[in-house]
């Protein structure tokens, strides 16, 4: 037998022998990703002299997210990430309004209704026309 054929049995068992010890066990999610990522950006931070105190955050941070994704209580988890997915909801929403904007700056305006404050995007260079909110029926005449 080869190195190499050896070398890929060898990966093969220790690849099944993470797979059963993972069995029962949360795994990851997007709050640890984003755990992840958060603590990378305090430990780079932290590697400057006056800012040594953010590795420490960074490293415990990680050992956070390691806890989550080794983590049985599925319950507990499953509230984390819920809480997580609803604080990040609204930073997500106007960053991708922010890129629409971005994107349509040519064609489109953006505005928000006064009633409910949902965001209107009607076409550019139409002149003065009214426009009706599909969410409250609030009518508003704007210039384009």
């Amino acid at each position: 037998m080869s190195f190499s054929q050896r070398l890929r049995e060898m990966l093969q068992r220790l690849s099944f022998k993470v797979q059963q010890f993972m069995v029962g066990r949360y795994g990851t999610d997007q709050f640890t990703l984003f755990l992840i990522i958060f603590s990378m950006v305090f430990t780079f931070l932290g590697n400057f002299r006056p800012m040594r105190f953010l590795y420490f955050i960074g490293v415990a941070i990680i050992f956070y997210g390691l806890f989550r994704t080794l983590s049985k209580n599925y319950e507990a988890r499953r509230k984390e990430l819920n809480w997580y997915l609803r604080w990040s909801e609204k930073p997500k929403a106007e960053l991708k309004l922010f890129g629409n904007k971005l994107r349509d700056r040519n064609t489109h305006k953006y505005f928000k209704c006064k009633e409910c404050k949902t965001v209107l995007r009607v076409p550019k260079n139409r002149g003065k026309i009214e426009i009706t909110c599909p969410k409250c029926r609030a009518k508003v005449v704007k210039k384009t």
